[in-house]
């Protein structure tokens, strides 16, 4: 089998972007098996060159792809597909047309209609940022909460941002919370160097979801698994119920809060056993799940 990847972001190995690290561990994995590359939008392809598969990972609209929309029109028998773990997400019009595949990490109501197709793959995406734990270092921060401004979780931002909380975001976000009326220690963005990840400062880290995903399943997000390995915490708001039942990890209801209150007494008081579970639990069943999504993957991708 004659493979591409294709990501949509540039591809280096101190990478932050949750779907490159996905597209290098997929390639990692596929590599002794099949003829298979891994390139970004950046670079050069002969747009003649027939594959068996084509994967498109994540979705960008500021990038010349001139170069790849050919390559796409040019392919006689193969299947071209999507592969996402964020439903928010759209594929980039250039790849829609030709798309007879889905790769994806949520509930199957949450596909966007246009991206809907016979062959789908639901299957754990996140897992695979997954790795053992780090040592163990002096926590010098009490509860931390990194990413993105989303209009979905407005109302749990303005329920647990305070002065106590330390928040890594980006100056652009940073001011998107600030015009909901949130308060709170701004920092910048968290460090993920290998082993000198900036999370191992932090005691735990605050999980909240989007609305959206109360209803449509959606694999525990890339900041649990950090956590996991980074040796934190996890506090959940009670809204995350439904997603921790149907996911296959181990959430005792001592990490599941409903207040701010609730969560600083618990980080300032933590009990050392039921985290000490909570670790060495999660971080077992995620490099176990680690290995079955990329399993799956191949499995799927060669029935194609």
């Amino acid at each position: 089998m004659k493979l591409l990847i294709v990501e949509s972001s540039s591809i280096t190995k101190s990478t932050t972007i949750a779907h490159v690290r996905n597209a290098i561990e997929i390639f990692e994995y596929l590599k002794p098996k099949y003829d298979v590359n891994l390139v970004d939008l950046t670079s050069k392809v002969d747009p003649t060159e027939q594959y068996d598969i084509i994967l498109y990972s994540a979705a960008s609209f500021y990038t010349d792809v001139d170069n790849f929309s050919r390559l796409l029109e040019n392919q006689k028998n193969c299947k071209i597909g999507w592969i996402t773990n964020e439903f928010e997400l759209f594929v980039n019009d250039f790849v829609k047309p030709h798309m007879t595949f889905m790769i994806n990490n949520f509930d199957e109501a949450g596909i966007k209609k246009a991206h809907r197709h016979d062959q789908l793959l639901t299957t754990n995406l996140n897992t695979l940022i997954a790795k053992e734990r780090n040592p163990w270092v002096h926590k010098k921060y009490d509860v931390c909460y990194y990413g993105t401004w989303r209009k979905y979780r407005v109302n749990y931002f303005k329920k647990y941002f305070d002065e106590r909380l330390i928040v890594s975001t980006s100056l652009k976000n940073a001011k998107k919370f600030m015009e909901v009326g949130t308060s709170f220690n701004i920092t910048e963005r968290l460090s993920w160097e290998p082993s000198r990840e900036t999370l191992n400062l932090f005691k735990a880290s605050l999980y909240i979801e989007d609305t959206k995903t109360h209803e449509w399943f959606n694999y525990m997000a890339n900041r649990f698994f950090e956590a996991l390995f980074c040796n934190a915490a996890v506090f959940f708001d009670e809204t995350c119920k439904n997603s921790i039942t149907k996911d296959m990890y181990e959430i005792d209801d001592y990490f599941v809060v409903n207040n701010p209150d609730e969560l600083y007494t618990k980080v300032n008081n933590l009990d050392k056993q039921k985290l000490m579970r909570f670790l060495a639990i999660n971080t077992e069943i995620a490099l176990a799940e680690k290995k079955k999504t990329l399993a799956d993957i191949d499995s799927f991708l060669s029935s194609l």
